[in-house]
């Protein structure tokens, strides 16, 4: 198995999925706030983040950001493929109005997503980096923990402020302003953080897995690719 490419499709795969099924907002119930909406995608961002600190843990930071970047242009891909689905005719006897409403999302939830995803998986990429340097490679869940943490503080203020506030503002339409948007991103925050904490062992299990394969079998051909 080519731990390289598997890793880039993970994260490529979460991204896409997390971006387009976070126009859904789910009800959660959150300790402290009780019952909150939180967008449904923040498992598919767990698992994306992961991805990335594995990406960058292994093959470097140039690597990782470059996935980052290709995965923007993916996801714009993604939504203009689903666009064209949509606008195609839609056969008598279907529901097409159920497949707009799943897969269309609007506007600004899809610029917001765009937007977000390219400033904050760079964000994680460079904060990860960083800190696996000023720790010289020790202490595997600060990197990890501290870079997702930090870098989820971004994702979430960025996308659910553009997303609910700004673009539907700039568009005439309906604004999530006040007590209910910052419900939603403290939900979804720790929602996320959650999520990243649970991650923190697989983060350990696969670096601990790799650490003992043999590099050409998992995509590293040289035991100095690992940066």
């Amino acid at each position: 198995m080519n731990l390289k490419a598997l890793l880039t499709i993970l994260f490529g795969t979460s991204v896409v999925v997390a971006n387009i099924t976070a126009a859904k907002l789910a009800w959660m119930p959150i300790p402290v706030l009780g019952e909150t909406p939180v967008p449904a995608g923040f498992i598919a961002f767990g698992v994306a983040f992961l991805a990335s600190d594995l990406l960058t843990e292994f093959y470097g930071e140039n690597y990782a950001a470059s996935v980052v970047n290709a995965t923007v242009v993916a996801l714009v891909a993604a939504y203009g493929l689903v666009w064209v689905a949509i606008a195609l005719p839609t056969a008598p006897f279907y529901d097409g109005q159920a497949y707009e409403q799943v897969l269309g999302g609007s506007a600004a939830v899809v610029a917001a997503s765009v937007v977000t995803i390219a400033v904050s998986q760079r964000f994680d990429v460079w904060a990860f980096a960083r800190l696996k340097t000023v720790t010289a490679g020790n202490h595997r869940w600060l990197r990890n923990c501290a870079s997702t943490f930090s870098s989820q503080v971004v994702d979430t203020v960025m996308f659910i402020t553009l997303a609910f506030a700004v673009f539907p503002f700039l568009q005439g339409g309906d604004v999530m302003w006040g007590t209910a948007l910052l419900l939603t991103i403290v939900g979804q925050y720790i929602a996320k953080i959650v999520v990243a904490a649970l991650d923190t062992p697989l983060f350990y299990a696969i670096t601990e897995v790799v650490d003992r394969a043999n590099p050409e079998d998992i995509g590293l051909s040289k035991v100095g690719e690992r940066r």
